[in-house]
């Protein structure tokens, strides 16, 4: 299963980012490791929001508790949701199309 831990940014976070990203940084890798965290990281140019991709929804949840980046007020809100993944090499729940059938 994957999970999709959501962050809706501070307008400030730019701003006020540089004082708790390595320890932000250092959960996430931590979170990696253990194989909890798949992919995470900023969305937009200028950054607007970030996604971190989960393998269950507990770790997510845990993971957004601990960041200091919502501990600390550079994430307006979090949200965790199931993303059901069907196509691609790493998809949890595969769906091939059906062959086609011959009469």
């Amino acid at each position: 299963m994957h999970v999709l831990l959501s962050y809706e940014l501070a307008p400030d976070y730019l701003a006020r980012r540089g004082g708790f990203r390595d320890s932000h940084l250092a959960l996430a890798w931590a979170a990696a490791e253990r194989g909890d965290l798949l992919l995470g990281g900023a969305v937009g140019d200028p950054v607007e929001s970030a996604l971190l991709l989960f393998t269950s929804h507990e770790a997510a949840t845990a993971f957004a508790e601990a960041d200091p980046y919502v501990t600390q007020g550079l994430v307006r809100g979090w949200r965790v949701q199931p993303w059901i993944t069907v196509v691609g090499r790493d998809a949890a729940t595969p769906v091939h199309p059906r062959p086609e059938s011959t009469h």
